[in-house]
């Protein structure tokens, strides 16, 4: 079974209830789902009856990695998935990086992220393949929005290497204006607070 037929069954059902269940608002949570998902990326929400272990297992055997190919530079999520934990991206065979993120910026779809996730590496530096792990409070309207709970957050110790992660629109890889483009295919695993 493939992993997106792991999930497949989930969307028929929700398919079917009615539609205007969902807020009308342009709330943040659904208007990034959108941007992020137009864009080519992956958002998958956790419930109570798939765990992230299980979702990130699919995603492993959907890819066809061995468990050496995902790591982590969080020894906490590491332990947690039972991957492999390294200081620096260095390694050609590092096919994954899991990784859990700032913030969710809904007008772009994007992801902000700062040296507390990705250390001192440049974006250009992290494998083709992201996994982000988020929860549900991480949703901002915009980038302003973002830096502004950013400093909230850490006020005493402002992080460094703070950017953004967009996804790898597979639609325009050979539009000349993409080249360059440091963009990722990227998996969005996403559970409550």
């Amino acid at each position: 079974m493939g992993f997106w037929d792991f999930f497949k069954s989930k969307e028929n059902d929700e398919s079917k209830s009615d539609e205007s269940t969902l807020p009308k608002d342009g709330s943040n949570d659904l208007t990034f789902a959108k941007n992020f998902t137009d864009s080519g990326g992956r958002f998958i929400f956790i419930d109570e009856i798939n765990s992230t272990k299980e979702v990130f297992e699919k995603i492993i055997e959907e890819n066809q990695w061995e468990p050496e190919n995902v790591c982590s530079l969080d020894p906490n999520i590491s332990k947690n998935l039972e991957i492999r934990s390294i200081r620096k991206i260095d390694n050609e065979d590092v096919k994954a990086l899991v990784t859990e993120c700032e913030f969710l910026l809904s007008n772009t779809g994007r992801i902000l992220i700062c040296n507390k996730q990705i250390k001192a590496n440049k974006i250009e530096d992290l494998p083709s393949v992201v996994i982000i792990l988020a929860k549900s409070n991480q949703f901002v309207s915009d980038v302003s929005e973002g830096m502004t709970k950013l400093k909230n957050k850490y006020k005493n110790n402002f992080p460094t290497n703070i950017t953004t992660i967009n996804v790898k629109n597979k639609l325009n890889e050979d539009n000349f204006l993409t080249y360059g483009n440091s963009a990722k295919d990227i998996y969005l695993i996403l559970s409550d607070d």
